[in-house]
Formats: C-alpha cells, structure tokens, sequence
C-alpha cells in the first residue's frame, strides 16, 4: 500500500494508492491518521509492504 501526504493551500490530504481518503488542518493529524490505519489494516500477511510519500507546496 502506498499512502501519500499532500500539502494543499494550507491543508493536508491523505491518499492511499491515489485515492483521497481525508483531509486535515494540521501535517500531524494527517500523519496520526496514517498510523490509525496501519493499525486497522494491520494483518498477519507478512508480505505486505506499505510506503509513505510526503509531498510539500512549492515555497515562493
């Protein structure tokens, strides 16, 4: 699973292989939000990869 954080005019949004998944106000929440997910969709599949991407706004 690949999830992505994006920084969006102030925002964050979470992503999971390209889908939106939430919004937050907040790059914390965004990351506690991941780490609840790992949590719930922890298995005993161990081959299950998992990746993370953060992607930062272009500073001017």
């Amino acid at each position: 699973m690949k999830f992505e954080v994006l920084e969006d005019d102030g925002g964050w949004i979470v992503r999971r292989d390209g889908v939106e998944l939430a919004r937050h106000a907040e790059q914390e929440e965004a990351l506690s939000d991941i780490a609840e997910r790992l949590r719930e969709d922890r298995t005993d599949d161990a081959d299950l990869s998992y990746s993370l991407t953060m992607r930062y706004q272009a500073r001017a």
